[in-house]
């Protein structure tokens, strides 16, 4: 999808779509618009490979075949999946981010030389993804700080439920790791909560240093650094894909 497909809406068209919100803000100029319209279609997932039908291997996306596949729904700006692919080559990364300014931001700044041969990305819904690929094909998958959707009744839109979890345990690795992060106490209760009430996941978390203090090789967001709406505390939440 280009600045023109953009501006046109002529993005994905998928049915009974879990995203919500505004995907379009304003008009995209400079560095951010030409990487969105030279960078993007290197790199993006063919629509032609999401089927929703869970029989899409992740080693599709690639020119290559690697041994770890690692997806994050929501990238934002998209810092740790840069610094992530560039660091680690025998990983395949794959991200989803709908918004089209964090996409943008992202592209912009992949170094002019950086390979990008283990790297794919869609600007989508990522459950998009989530869907079509193969079962137990994901070493790990992370959601870094959802929207929160505050209101009780709008509840209901949050990511983590009961049947998003059912897919994340389809796709994951036995062994594999579902990684989630929340600064609203709330969400981060809310995810806990589902993920441990699921049959297919165990909460590795052995005490509260454990969901109040990244790992030493995190990689932390902007939004984590500044404290975003002013809170201070962000929860880190680690389940394992159990072998059942």
């Amino acid at each position: 999808m280009t600045n023109k497909d953009i501006k046109n809406n002529n993005g994905s068209a998928y049915e009974q779509r879990s995203l919500f919100g505004r995907q379009q803000g304003r008009a995209l100029r400079g560095e951010r618009a030409e990487a969105l319209d030279n960078i993007l279609p290197k790199i993006k997932i063919p629509e032609a490979l999401l089927k929703k039908n869970h029989k899409t291997s992740p080693s599709k996306f690639f020119d290559k075949k690697f041994e770890n596949y690692q997806l994050e729904i929501g990238f934002g700006h998209g810092e740790r999946l840069l610094e992530l692919f560039q660091s680690n080559p025998d990983i395949g990364y794959i991200g989803a981010e709908p918004f089209i300014n964090g996409m943008a931001n992202f592209l912009k700044n992949i170094p002019a030389k950086q390979p990008t041969e283990n790297v794919r990305v869609l600007m989508d819904d990522g459950i998009i993804i989530a869907k079509s690929l193969t079962p137990n094909s994901l070493d790990k998958i992370f959601i870094l700080n959802p929207d929160p959707w505050h209101k009780k009744r709008h509840h209901k839109r949050r990511i983590i439920n009961k049947t998003n979890l059912d897919i994340f345990a389809t796709i994951l690795k036995p062994k594999g790791q579902l990684i989630m992060t929340s600064d609203v106490p709330d969400l981060a209760q809310w995810m806990c909560t589902h993920a441990n009430n699921h049959e297919a996941f165990e909460w590795e978390a052995k005490c509260s240093e454990d969901w109040h203090i990244p790992p030493k090789d995190w990689i932390a967001t902007k939004y984590e650094k500044k404290g975003a709406k002013g809170a201070k505390i962000m929860s880190y939440l680690f389940f394992e894909r159990n072998s059942n």
